[in-house]
């Protein structure tokens, strides 16, 4: 009877060291972790490209419908390695002329406002539609119930949204470079 409670005892004793053994190992995986989203690394290559970019049209003096081409080149150019798994918006303009081009998912709310109330960017996929500011320097997009507010100054201005879905949970990297 006395080998029986001491059998016990060990086995007791070797399920709850296995718990704690699992859990810990468990804890420090997830803690241990130091990678970085990719959608942060994207933005920063974008910020950096746009900056590159926008020095040389300063340099080039170049037309503004050449600029334009170039941008929405650009964007595209986005929008295909982001897409399917990333909605991206980019708005850019000079002056009072602004194109906002991006890719959308259905269920997506996307809102424009370039001084004369909200727009609703009712697209889906690809597209590209062009504003005016109207008596404002500011466009603000609006990202699902979120507002980012876009100043835009004399010269070429690029700004992008990058929403990305990880988890069941979006996040979003907004950016941009203005000159």
């Amino acid at each position: 009877m006395f080998m029986n409670k001491k059998a016990q005892f060990y086995f007791l004793a070797a399920i709850i060291f296995a718990a704690v053994f699992i859990s810990v190992v468990t804890i420090s995986n997830k803690a241990t972790y130091t990678g970085q989203p990719v959608y942060l690394t994207e933005g920063e290559e974008l910020n950096t490209e746009l900056s590159y970019l926008l020095d040389y049209f300063s340099r080039e003096e170049l037309l503004d419908e050449e600029e334009k081409t170039i941008l929405i080149n650009v964007s595209n150019s986005y929008i295909e390695r982001f897409s399917p798994g990333k909605e991206s918006f980019f708005l850019f303009g000079k002056d009072v002329s602004l194109v906002l081009k991006g890719y959308k998912k259905n269920g997506t709310t996307l809102l424009i406002n370039v001084g004369d109330g909200n727009s609703v960017v009712t697209d889906t996929g690809t597209f590209q539609n062009e504003y005016s500011l109207s008596g404002t320097d500011t466009a603000v997009l609006t990202l699902d119930g979120t507002s980012y507010p876009l100043i835009f100054y004399p010269g070429q201005n690029f700004y992008y949204l990058i929403k990305y879905d990880s988890n069941n949970q979006n996040f979003v990297q907004s950016g941009g470079t203005s000159s």
